[in-house]
């Protein structure tokens, strides 16, 4: 439904990007894609959006050639989600045991779901797209149906972690100019992988690692007086921002549920973190304060 919306009524590419503080017209941004004569020109119905989209980067969502590869699996694991639901009761009950056995056709819709993912957040043109936030919601209410999850998982869990991975690097190696609008819509995918609770625990170890391993480097260049990665350095903000919000929804779960985040990656992270935050707390403030608030979300249930 999200994806027929946009295609009748396209989205500006000039909205989708904040200001970044650089004087760049919004009108540039919108001509350079060659599309504003057309847009402007004539109201937007079903057969301009037609000649619209024919025009469109290959990286749009209504897109043909690369949109397909997305869209596909969406709609078949929608429809694999509808058909479950409706096995819950009632005279049709669907068995879904054969999947454990012949689970390709699932997998591979899992599989190529998570590559147009990439191949979509991995760009930093592509306008953000209400349809991405329901492709991972599809891909997150699959992993969360048990019955369909425990026959899926056992073959995918391995892409998903790649997945994830991927993402951490896209956040941290993103150096354009107006990076923090497409930086936020990969932050908020991962703030709702890790929301599932199957994928959070490594989704944390992953987070915990990067930053653990920034902070390192960070305090070695700053003692040697070296120079260190100003863009690395602003896009590890957006990481201890999602490591926090996941803890923080652990930490308020663990009075429910008792279950709190006690990974190895955990206690590397607090082995020589208080005299990384005494020696980096002068010169880089705000980054030490991210580190001490993830220590003290990390320490809470222990506390508690």
């Amino acid at each position: 439904t999200l994806l027929d919306q946009e295609c009748i009524n396209p989205v500006s590419y000039s909205s989708q990007l904040e200001d970044s503080g650089c004087d760049v017209s919004s009108d540039y941004a919108f001509d350079s894609l060659g599309i504003a004569s057309d847009f402007h020109q004539s109201e937007p119905n079903v057969n301009t959006s037609k000649r619209w989209l024919e025009r469109v980067p290959p990286l749009n969502l209504c897109c043909t050639s690369r949109g397909e590869s997305l869209t596909a699996p969406v709609q078949f694991l929608q429809r694999l989600l509808e058909i479950r639901k409706l096995s819950e009761g009632g005279i049709f009950q669907a068995d879904f045991t054969e999947l454990e056995d012949d689970s390709f056709t699932v997998c591979n819709s899992v599989s190529q779901l998570l590559d147009g993912l990439t191949v979509f957040y991995n760009s930093p043109k592509f306008p953000v797209s209400n349809f991405l936030t329901e492709a991972v919601c599809v891909l997150i209410n699959l992993i969360t149906d048990t019955k369909l999850s425990n026959h899926v998982l056992k073959k995918c869990f391995k892409k998903l972690e790649e997945f994830k991975k991927n993402l951490i690097q896209i956040i941290l190696r993103n150096s354009n100019v107006n990076r923090f609008q497409a930086l936020h819509a990969v932050s908020h995918t991962l703030v709702l992988l890790g929301r599932n609770n199957i994928l959070r625990n490594s989704l944390i170890s992953l987070l915990l690692s990067e930053v653990r391993q920034f902070a390192e480097q960070l305090l070695q260049a700053y003692q040697i007086q070296a120079m260190y990665n100003i863009t690395q350095y602003e896009n590890i903000y957006p990481l201890c921002m999602i490591l926090e919000q996941l803890l923080q929804n652990e930490t308020e779960e663990s009075s429910v549920s008792s279950s709190n985040y006690d990974g190895e990656e955990k206690i590397k992270f607090l082995k020589n973190l208080d005299q990384i935050i005494l020696h980096l707390s002068d010169e880089f403030p705000l980054f030490s304060l991210y580190l001490w608030r993830v220590s003290v979300l990390l320490n809470s249930a222990q506390i508690q």
